[in-house]
């Protein structure tokens, strides 16, 4: 059985998931570990966050030896390839070289591959699933995309493995020339707009084509869905929620703990992003901790500066204040996992370095996530 660590961070749109989960698989490489980082985002965000070119289907070595000190540890970041990973399935389960060549040969195999509703994300667990197997990481962390769509990730290997149903399967896979699928091709209107929803219209004939060619693969599929299932419950896995204070991405990001929960799934902790620093000082600053007025701005203007600058500790101190309910009602919902915080940052993260002083903040979750 694999000790790899699975972290599957969720979170809605615009709360800084895809940088922290990158900081994130920073810092359990900085902490010494094999790291893979995998993104199923479609806005492509996490190679910007590692500072590496672009990335594909196999992992890209993020070139930790410009940081100082250098670690011990690896990081390699990938984004999701879902034809290049449907292939690999194909080569993994096909029964026999002849089967296999068929498949990958179809004219059909292309548009089910990239098309087919839930392939997406069943592929996305596939590809997790053979990172977690291969033993050659010591965590493996998933940026998913926005919360509602990471919904469907969770569904996706219940639904690969109720389309695999024995008895859809047995319809779809007999011959062309059997009585079943002459009657299965002048069906009724139910099952035809079903099979039509499933690949977008294609003729039934085409689909009973495919999938005779495919159904020796179907037991392995089943087989590994019920795998990834179990491993998605595992006690290697933890789900990690980033959000913010904001109403809206707290709300979402309570919803999401509710669902984990409701279907047994592990919970990790909160990562709450952008929280306000509290100043040293509540208090309006000293008009002596001013500069003298530059010639070149006009006395009222000065003022006017001067009175914005000294307001600001009390300003900051206010909202700094304000989030605190939020952050309390958070650590109620988080219950007994753990709660992070993040202070909002001056500048968006566009260099290792930067993402490196990012991922230094989260050095404590790094070290209570590895002891549980």
């Amino acid at each position: 059985m694999s000790g790899t660590r699975l972290y599957i961070c969720c979170g809605s749109g615009g709360v800084g998931k895809t940088t922290t989960s990158a900081a994130f698989a920073l810092q359990l490489a900085l902490s010494g570990q094999r790291v893979a980082v995998l993104t199923i985002d479609p806005a492509r965000r996490l190679a910007d966050s590692l500072a590496v070119g672009p990335l594909g289907n196999e992992p890209q070595t993020v070139p930790l030896e410009r940081l100082n000190p250098v670690p011990g540890g690896q990081l390699d970041g990938m984004m999701l390839d879902m034809k290049a990973t449907f292939d690999d399935v194909v080569r993994r389960f096909a029964p026999d070289a002849e089967s296999r060549d068929r498949i990958l040969q179809n004219r059909y195999y292309r548009f089910v591959s990239t098309r087919l509703a839930g392939s997406h994300e069943y592929m996305a667990m596939e590809r997790i699933f053979a990172l977690y197997e291969s033993g050659q990481y010591d965590a493996v962390v998933l940026d998913t995309p926005p919360t509602r769509h990471a919904l469907e990730f969770l569904k996706a290997p219940e639904r690969m493995s109720n389309l695999m149903d024995e008895g859809v399967m047995h319809w779809l896979s007999l011959p062309r020339d059997s009585f079943g699928f002459r009657a299965l091709e002048r069906g009724s209107e139910a099952v035809v707009a079903v099979l039509k929803r499933l690949i977008g219209g294609e003729t039934i004939e085409e689909i009973a084509e495919f999938f005779h060619v495919f159904q020796g693969m179907w037991a392995g599929f089943r087989e590994r869905s019920v795998q990834v299932r179990a491993l998605l419950r595992g006690p290697n896995t933890r789900f990690l929620l980033v959000t913010t204070p904001a109403p809206a991405a707290r709300a979402e990001a309570q919803e999401f703990v509710q669902l984990l929960r409701r279907d047994g799934l592990p919970f990790g902790g909160f990562f709450v992003n952008r929280v306000l620093p509290a100043p040293s000082t509540s208090q309006a600053l000293s008009a002596e901790l001013l500069p003298k007025r530059p010639e070149a701005i006009p006395h009222a203007e000065w003022e006017q500066i001067c009175a914005g600058v000294r307001q600001a500790t009390v300003y900051q101190a206010r909202l700094a204040s304000a989030e605190a309910p939020a952050l309390a009602e958070l650590r109620r919902e988080a219950g007994d996992a753990p709660l992070w915080t993040l202070p909002e940052q001056d500048a968006d993260v566009h260099s290792l370095d930067a993402l490196a002083a990012v991922s230094a903040l989260l050095a404590p979750a790094v070290a209570q996530l590895s002891r549980r």
